[in-house]
């Protein structure tokens, strides 16, 4: 298989982004400021929720995550739960709650060490604090999902929220091999299921390796949310993707209240406003906080342009 430039950048940077050199140059540069106010929607509650505010204006849906450490210990796992029953509090007095506009998003790590036995049972106490917060606020929450090796803790997680709080939900990657008989379970089960691509190789093992492989899991995987009774939300950039999932809804009898469009503040903002102003439901994945770098820089990598304007601005500095 010949890789092609936007698969050799990703790979490129995703390599370069785990040296601790290069991070604390990324980290420093003037040119890190300007992608991260296009990506990140500042560093507190209230830069979170202007944001959000704006996005409902017009006439896009929100789902805000905060970007805190992992859970290395029980006072940072504390903090996390906090942060969010701040942010919670905090949007319900400025009245941004309601018809599903606003729901979070949640990193099951940072609340507890999933590899562990201990931090998983920390893990599901501390989403139910959360959970119930939102749930007496009338916020819905999504789990993220990350590398491979989280993908069953955080679908036992899932299971054993859902008895509390059956709208919870949880993102799917279709880079993964597994993610088929994934969706065919959750659909069955009239989970509300985020489905992403994956922005970078998950486990040699366990993914799908060309970029085209990836794209046809995305459909099939797709399809079978669809014709299910879960509530679908597809995340995507990609304007074919976008377009097979209108043409899926349609065939399969599900109107703009049985699923919604996600993408990413700072990408794609036209699309956004087109598809919110036709009438369907378009969600804007709202991220903050103190711990951007990893997220940044799965962002730039999941486009080629992004590089190139990020080295352009690192080089500016010599």
């Amino acid at each position: 298989m010949i890789l092609d430039l936007g698969d050799a950048l990703r790979a490129s940077s995703l390599r370069l982004a785990r040296i601790g050199r290069v991070q604390s140059v990324i980290e420093e540069s003037p040119g890190t400021r300007d992608i991260l106010a296009r990506y990140i929607a500042g560093d507190t509650t209230q830069s979170a929720l202007g944001a959000a505010r704006d996005l409902m204006e017009t006439g896009r849906a929100v789902t805000v995550s905060y970007l805190g450490p992992d859970a290395d210990s029980r006072a940072s796992s504390d903090a996390t739960v906090e942060e969010y029953r701040r942010l919670v509090a905090e949007a319900v007095s400025r009245g941004l709650v309601g018809d599903h506009c606003l729901e979070l998003s949640v990193r099951p790590a940072a609340f507890g060490r999933l590899d562990q036995a201990t931090g998983r049972s920390l893990a599901l106490a501390q989403l139910q604090r959360v959970c119930r917060t939102a749930h007496n606020a009338g916020l819905d929450v999504t789990l993220d999902m990350e590398g491979f090796e989280t993908v069953e803790p955080t679908l036992r997680l899932l299971e054993e929220l859902r008895q509390d709080f059956p709208r919870v939900g949880v993102a799917l990657q279709a880079a993964l091999l597994r993610t088929e008989q994934d969706c065919r379970e959750l659909a069955a089960e009239g989970v509300r299921v985020r489905l992403v691509k994956g922005a970078h190789k998950l486990d040699e093992r366990g993914s799908f390796d060309a970029v085209e492989d990836v794209d046809r899991s995305y459909v099939r995987c797709l399809r079978i949310l669809m014709e299910g009774v879960g509530y679908p939300m597809v995340a995507t950039h990609d304007p074919r993707m976008t377009s097979i999932a209108a043409a899926l809804a349609r065939s399969c009898g599900k109107g703009p209240e049985d699923f919604e469009y996600q993408m990413y503040l700072g990408i794609r903002p036209l699309e956004q406003t087109a598809i919110a102003d036709r009438g369907d439901r378009m969600r804007v994945y709202v991220a903050y906080g103190p711990a951007w770098y990893s997220y940044l820089v799965r962002r730039v990598a999941e486009r080629p342009t992004n590089v190139t304007f990020f080295v352009r601005s690192l080089l500016s500095r010599r």
